[in-house]
C-alpha cells in the first residue's frame, strides 16, 4: 500500500481505530529497534551487557530443519562475532535457507563447540571479490528446536495436501451472483471440493460439521464495516483458514485485525485467477504458521476414572506439558461438563464396562479420546471400540509427549 493510500485510509478512521493503530505502530518500532540492536547496533550488546568477541573463525554450518531424512548438507562459514545470544556468519551464496542450523567451530582454547541456532535474518552482500550471504543467528534450546520441527512438519503436510488437492473443502461465502458462480467453477476446476453458503454466521457454524479447511468471504468490504461479524470472525474454528475478497486495500486492515488470514483486492472489479489461487495457498499455509498450538496454559483435559492413583499420575504428566486436568468418575458426571471446555479426554478403559466406554466415545465424538490401559492388548481393544489412541500405565514423559503431539498434529490437518 502506498503512503498516499495509507493517509487516505487514516482520514476515514475513528479516534478509537487511530489509537489502536498508534499503539500498533509504537510496538512495531520498539520491536524493530530491539531486533536492530540485537544484530546490527553496537549499543544493543552494551544494553544487555553481553560479553562477545569479534573474530574471523572458520566453521561449518549444517542445515537441521527442512531437510530430507538422512540429508545433512554442510557449508563452510566465517564467524564474524559471537555473543551469548547469537552470532553473525558469512556463508557461501549457494547456501539453501533453513530455519534452524547447527554451527560447529573451534572456541577459544581449542575446544570444538557445537551450537544449535535459529536464523533471524539473512541478506546478500556484494563487493569487488564477489558475493556472499550475511546470516544473523540466535541461540535456541532443544525444546524450541522440537517446536520448530513440529511446525515445519505441519506446514509440509499442508503443502502436500495443497499439491494433491486431496480432502480440501472450501466454503465459498456470499450471495448468489455471477461472481460466486464463476468462482465456484474455477475452484472446482482446480480440483478443490467446494460448498456454497450465503451467510458468514452459517459458514462458521457449518465449518466444523463438514471439516472445511478454508472459508472464502466474497463480500469482504461489507464484512469490514460490520462490527458484529468482525467480532464473530475472531472465534472461527481452530482448523479453518479464512480469505476475504475486498474492493480496495483500505478494507483489508479491519479484516486482518479480526484474524482473517489473507485478503485479495479486486482489480477493476474483477478477482484475478492467479491472485486467487496464490492467496488460497498463502491463507492455508499461513494459518498453520500463525495458529497457536492447542497445547498451552489454557489447554484442558477431562479424565474419566475412579482410580485416584491413575488420576494423579495423568494429572502430573499433563501439567508438565502445559495442560490442566479435571477428573470425573463416570459418564453421568462427565455429562455435566461441556465438550467445548476441553481439548481431549483420558478414559480409564480397564475399570469400566466396554459398553460405557463406547457411550463415552460417542458422547464426546468431537474430541480425541485416549484410553488408559494396564496392557497393550487392552489398548488395541480400546482403539477397536473408537478410541483415538491409548497409553499404558504408568505413562512415561516421552510417551505422553508423543501422544499429545500426535493429537495436536492430527487436529490441525483434519
Amino acid at each position: 500500500m502506498s503512503l498516499k493510500k495509507i493517509e487516505e485510509f487514516l482520514e476515514t478512521c475513528s479516534v478509537k481505530d487511530l489509537e489502536y493503530i498508534e499503539q500498533l505502530v509504537q510496538e512495531m518500532i520498539v520491536s524493530t529497534k530491539i531486533n536492530s540492536g540485537r544484530w546490527n547496533d553496537e549499543d544493543g550488546y552494551k544494553r544487555r551487557r553481553e560479553p562477545r568477541f569479534e573474530t574471523n573463525m572458520l566453521g561449518t554450518l549444517t542445515r537441521v530443519t527442512d531437510v530430507k531424512p538422512g540429508e545433512r548438507k554442510e557449508f563452510s562459514v566465517t564467524i564474524c562475532n559471537v555473543s551469548r545470544s547469537g552470532m553473525k556468519l558469512i556463508v557461501d551464496p549457494n547456501f539453501i535457507p533453513s530455519r534452524v542450523v547447527e554451527v560447529t567451530f573451534a572456541a577459544p582454547g581449542g575446544k570444538i563447540k557445537r551450537s544449535v541456532m535459529e536464523i533471524a535474518r539473512m541478506r546478500k552482500m556484494v563487493n569487488e571479490d564477489g558475493s556472499w550471504l550475511e546470516v544473523g543467528c540466535r541461540s535456541i534450546g532443544e525444546e524450541e528446536v522440537r517446536r520448530i520441527r513440529l511446525q515445519e512438519e505441519k506446514i509440509a503436510k499442508m503443502r502436500s495436501k495443497l499439491h494433491r488437492k486431496a480432502g480440501i473443502l472450501v466454503l465459498l461465502v456470499g450471495p448468489e451472483s455471477g461472481e460466486t458462480t464463476q468462482l465456484m467453477g474455477r475452484i472446482k476446476a482446480a480440483d478443490y471440493q467446494v460448498k456454497h453458503l450465503t451467510a458468514v454466521r452459517e459458514a462458521l457454524r457449518t465449518a466444523e460439521k463438514v471439516s472445511a479447511q478454508l472459508a472464502i468471504f466474497c463480500q469482504g468490504t461489507d464484512i469490514s464495516e460490520d462490527q458484529k461479524i468482525l467480532a464473530e470472525l475472531k472465534t472461527v474454528p481452530p482448523g479453518l483458514a479464512t480469505l476475504a475478497i475486498v474492493d480496495n486495500d483500505a478494507d483489508r486492515f479491519p479484516l486482518l485485525q479480526a484474524g482473517v488470514d489473507e485478503c485479495v483486492t479486486r482489480v477493476n472489479g474483477v478477482t484475478r485467477e492467479d491472485f486467487m489461487f496464490h492467496a488460497i495457498e498463502r491463507a492455508l499455509v499461513g494459518h498453520v504458521v500463525r495458529r497457536r498450538d492447542r497445547r498451552g496454559p489454557t489447554a484442558k483435559a477431562l479424565i474419566i476414572s475412579s482410580n485416584n492413583t491413575k488420576i494423579n499420575l495423568i494429572t502430573y504428566q499433563l501439567e508438565e506439558h502445559g495442560y490442566t486436568g479435571r477428573a470425573v468418575s463416570d459418564l453421568a458426571e462427565a455429562k455435566s461438563c461441556e465438550e467445548k471446555e476441553f481439548d481431549l479426554i483420558f478414559v480409564d478403559f480397564d475399570d469400566m464396562p466396554k459398553e460405557e466406554f463406547e457411550r463415552i466415545v460417542k458422547y464426546f465424538c468431537g474430541l480425541s479420546v485416549i484410553a488408559l490401559c494396564d496392557e497393550i492388548g487392552y489398548g488395541h481393544q480400546a482403539i477397536s471400540l473408537g478410541a483415538n489412541n491409548y497409553i499404558c500405565m504408568p505413562p512415561g514423559r516421552e510417551e505422553m509427549r508423543m501422544i499429545l503431539e500426535s493429537i495436536t498434529t492430527d487436529s490441525t490437518l483434519v
